[in-house]
């Protein structure tokens, strides 16, 4: 009330030619509810989704909420959180209540559908302590329990030397049959990269993008999984910081890409490398994911999907309700457990991987390299046996030289 009598004031004597005018005063977003009405968590939700959506609710470094993030936390927030918790005013509480729903919903869910919930709302909450609104937050200290199957990371599945083989020689095959260059560069790409999908669809031509001179990736930008308001496919900024980053290819996956660009027509710098012929942008979930489901099966990495004719036998007869046991995205982990298995060291995979913590390619890949911790012992002694023979090489030079 004072600030605002201050600010009439000023006001006033502005009007009178006395002083200057003074700011506009500062509009607070706040949330629309009856009077004397408490806060609920389903206020706070709501009002978090409708920020991120409209740019005014922005993540800590300042940033707009890329598309995938506002969905996620939506359906976080409107599937798990709201239903159960969403009446409940955001002041009375608790780390204790906000433990109980982890857990409660790790138990009867999973693991993972906790963690997503309880981070949205963490976020949902720290903005209603932006607003004065608490005090702090009670997810503070909240923790949610490891899987018990697979702990805090699940092995990736991968493709060995030989099933990648397989894979390639059987997206060649597929480009011939429907006289089209896409799923051989595609998949080599990726392969041989580690990019994710979304970045090698908003891969484009030249020094700053795929670089065919120097055999090197630059990612700039990844395409989004989801039209925007207006149809389109958007592209977006990298992942993270960490994300934008160059990658080396090797010569034979460089010639495989220099072959797609002259069987393309050699588009020009700043062209899609892979797009449809009118040059948009590729749906993720249209002719790529039709593509790698077509061509893991031919290459034998994937079951068939059941016959028409077998529709209605019972899921577990034909086999319906398998997942699939290679994914697009295990490209991307095999080019990191291949990179590990030649030799590569767990900072430099996750530089290429666009990963910030190291630590992280070693929980979610090093399961792939048994024989390596199987032989750690033989390695060992190897080592230790070249760097005594090698000093025993220097002391006799250094007689002889005498």
């Amino acid at each position: 009330m004072h600030e605002a009598l201050a600010w009439q004031a000023q006001a006033l004597s502005a009007t009178a030619g006395l002083a200057a005018a003074p700011e506009p005063p500062r509009r607070r977003t706040v949330i629309s509810q009856a009077p004397g009405r408490a806060v609920t968590v389903e206020d706070a939700a709501r009002r978090l989704v409708k920020g991120m959506a409209n740019g005014t609710v922005r993540d800590k470094n300042g940033h707009d909420y890329k598309p995938s993030v506002l969905r996620k936390y939506e359906a976080a927030l409107r599937l798990n959180v709201v239903p159960t918790i969403g009446a409940v005013p955001i002041a009375s509480l608790t780390q204790g209540d906000v433990q109980r729903f982890a857990d409660e919903l790790a138990a009867q869910r999973s693991p993972e559908h906790a963690r997503q919930a309880l981070t949205a709302l963490r976020v949902a909450l720290r903005l209603s302590t932006s607003y004065g609104e608490l005090d702090g937050s009670p997810c503070s200290g909240v923790t949610v329990p490891a899987s018990r199957e697979h702990g805090d990371e699940r092995p990736a599945r991968f493709l060995d030397a030989a099933e990648a083989r397989r894979l390639l020689d059987a997206a060649e095959a597929d480009d011939v049959k429907h006289e089209r260059s896409f799923a051989l560069p595609f998949f080599a790409i990726l392969l041989g990269s580690g990019l994710r999908s979304g970045e090698a669809l908003a891969l484009r031509y030249g020094p700053d993008g795929l670089d065919l001179a120097d055999g090197l990736v630059h990612v700039r930008g990844t395409l989004d999984r989801h039209r925007d308001a207006d149809g389109n496919y958007r592209e977006l900024a990298p992942k993270s910081r960490s994300s934008r980053r160059t990658i080396p290819l090797a010569s034979t996956d460089t010639g495989i890409l220099r072959a797609h660009h002259a069987a393309t027509g050699n588009p020009t710098d700043g062209t899609l490398v892979f797009a449809y012929a009118d040059g948009k942008p590729l749906a993720a979930y249209g002719l790529p994911r039709d593509t790698f489901h077509r061509v893991t099966v031919a290459a034998g990495l994937n079951p068939a999907p059941p016959k028409k004719a077998d529709s209605t036998r019972p899921a577990s007869v034909t086999g319906a309700s398998q997942e699939p046991t290679v994914t697009i995205h295990s490209l991307r982990h095999t080019y990191a457990t291949h990179a590990l298995a030649a030799g590569m060291t767990a900072h430099a995979v996750a530089q290429l991987l666009g990963h910030a913590d190291a630590a992280l390619v070693w929980r979610r890949y090093g399961h792939a390299l048994p024989d390596e911790v199987a032989l750690a012992g033989v390695t060992l002694s190897a080592w230790r046996e070249s760097v005594e023979t090698d000093g025993l090489a220097r002391r006799l030079a250094r007689g002889t030289s005498s």
